[in-house]
């Protein structure tokens, strides 16, 4: 292609509805352009780079055994609903019919089609298998932003391996562990991997490659002495002991008029300080009203909680919802400082804080005089 031919529409001012910098300098050098949110079309030079990226992943994925598929995007209900994540994935996924009724989606990832296509692996000496694609997936955002970064359909390489036993699991994770860096190393990238919750997409364990910018949304948490690194939405922390008194011999009522948070109560002549206390936030897990116990200076990260309870479906409690169900007011709330004592609950701690300007969180065993465990 001679330069003069080539089709590169460059704009000398950044677009006014862009804000990362990416965003901006991949329009501005006629990369993408735009065309609803969250949808970009790839121009001539932006899909010349996806295609170099996407070489890359096909070499090293090649090195480790892996075979390149092609499977459909748009996706019949039956397979989902036979691995029950149909109606356990809420509204990130695009759902239609057709002329004659039948349920479809758009593929936001493919596991169930693997898994169908996998039936005709008829015998354990064909195993182990290590089967990928690069794909269109759909995801509804709800707040499309960030230009690339957060939009409905992107292209991505999903990985899918079939072993025989548990061992050969762990060996195909550590393949792609190892080829995934390699990917990163080639292109120019040094990310840090980082344990992280699976989500919705299921598992018992999950790494993600995470790049420090200042365009990023997600947190981590990390130490440079023992080399530990997790998302937030996953992280735990050591905390301090804590050491409880004899305690009161029965529980006392006593009046905090005026009183109506955590910061209330500590600052209350009479009160107790934030450590002390127990928080109790109202939630709605898949449809019951549930009360989440916390300490008093922590705050809730809600995946933890899904991670924690199972729960597929999250919000907090309207506050007819509440009232309904505890006959209080949001806010009037059972606030337990050290003058009362808790039945032991059966939730376990998950995660403390680990990073002041984000995170914190999760359930916590109530224990007397709202002591916490350590995670």
């Amino acid at each position: 292609m001679q330069w003069s031919k080539a089709f590169l529409p460059t704009l000398r001012d950044d677009p006014a509805d862009a804000e990362a910098v990416s965003h901006k300098l991949l329009v501005r050098a006629g990369f993408v352009r735009q065309l609803a949110a969250g949808l970009y079309s790839l121009l001539p030079l932006g899909q010349r780079t996806c295609q170099k990226v996407a070489g890359i992943v096909r070499t090293e994925m090649e090195k480790i055994g892996a075979q390149e598929f092609l499977l459909p995007a748009l996706l019949p209900a039956e397979v989902w609903k036979a691995s029950g994540r149909w109606d356990g994935i809420g509204d990130e996924m695009f759902r239609l019919k057709d002329r004659g009724g039948a349920d479809l989606c758009l593929g936001m990832t493919h596991e169930e089609v693997f898994s169908w296509v996998a039936r005709e692996l008829r015998s354990y000496k064909e195993l182990p298998q290590i089967w990928y694609q690069i794909q269109l997936k759909f995801r509804d955002e709800p707040r499309p932003k960030s230009g690339l970064l957060r939009v409905r359909e992107f292209a991505m390489k999903d990985s899918y391996s079939f072993d025989v036993d548990q061992a050969g699991l762990d060996f195909a994770f550590s393949q792609h562990f190892e080829a995934y860096r390699r990917i990163f190393d080639r292109a120019g990238l040094d990310p840090l991997a980082v344990e992280a919750s699976s989500g919705m997409m299921g598992g018992s364990e999950s790494v993600e490659f995470m790049v420090a910018s200042d365009a990023g949304e997600d947190w981590i948490a990390s130490c440079g002495a023992c080399g530990y690194a997790a998302n937030v939405e996953k992280a735990t922390s050591e905390l301090a002991a804590a050491l409880d008194g004899a305690g009161l011999p029965a529980p006392e009522r006593f009046a905090t008029p005026g009183v109506r948070t955590i910061e209330d109560l500590a600052r209350f002549a009479d009160g107790a300080p934030a450590e002390r206390q127990i928080k109790t936030l109202v939630y709605v897990l898949d449809g019951a009203v549930t009360l989440v116990l916390l300490r008093g200076d922590h705050a809730l990260h809600e995946q933890k909680l899904a991670d924690a309870s199972g729960a597929r479906d999250i919000r907090p409690a309207r506050a007819e919802e509440i009232r309904s169900a505890l006959g209080a007011a949001r806010r009037a709330a059972f606030t337990l400082s050290d003058r009362a004592e808790v039945v032991p609950g059966g939730h376990r701690e998950v995660a403390l804080d680990v990073d002041a300007s984000h995170v914190e969180v999760v359930l916590v065993r109530a224990r007397r005089h709202a002591a916490a465990a350590a995670a």
